[in-house]
């Protein structure tokens, strides 16, 4: 004889199947980040532990990054249709590019990188006699296209 089902029983079983399929869409680069940080650790040991915006809500760890100490600060948009989609971009090994903070048209601002490390924001870039504007600036990308 096979037992009958209430309504909450079924309610819970369902609960767990859909709590059981989902996944983090960002644990994979957020693993890749936590990699990469620890291997910089003995450097980052050396400055402050705290970064520049300290209550930013979201954290996501972005995996191009290395090394320095910044001077400036880079404040440019988007051109993509989403924050979702800067942020896959950010989070992508092949597109070469990163930034410490990404802010969306709601306002939310996510937090991909500790200001002491170098974001792959400014690309080819230069500022006055200053070559490599990734090794001195923080890099704030605004979700605009």
């Amino acid at each position: 004889m096979i037992p009958k089902l209430t309504a909450l029983s079924f309610f819970v079983i369902i609960a767990f199947i859909i709590a059981g399929c989902y996944t983090k869409p960002y644990s994979t680069t957020n693993k890749s980040y936590k990699k990469q940080a620890k291997a910089y650790a003995k450097m980052l040991a050396q400055y402050p532990p705290k970064d520049s915006v300290t209550n930013a809500p979201f954290w996501i760890g972005t995996t191009n990054f290395n090394m320095r100490k910044p001077n400036f600060v880079i404040i440019h948009h988007t051109a993509q249709n989403s924050c979702d989609q800067t942020l896959k971009t950010f989070t992508t090994v092949k597109s070469q590019v990163s930034a410490h903070y990404v802010i969306c048209k709601d306002g939310t601002v996510h937090h991909m990188l500790n200001d002491y490390l170098r974001a792959w924001q400014a690309g080819v870039s230069k500022w006055g006699n200053a070559t490599d504007i990734n090794s001195l600036s923080i890099g704030i990308e605004i979700d605009n296209n």
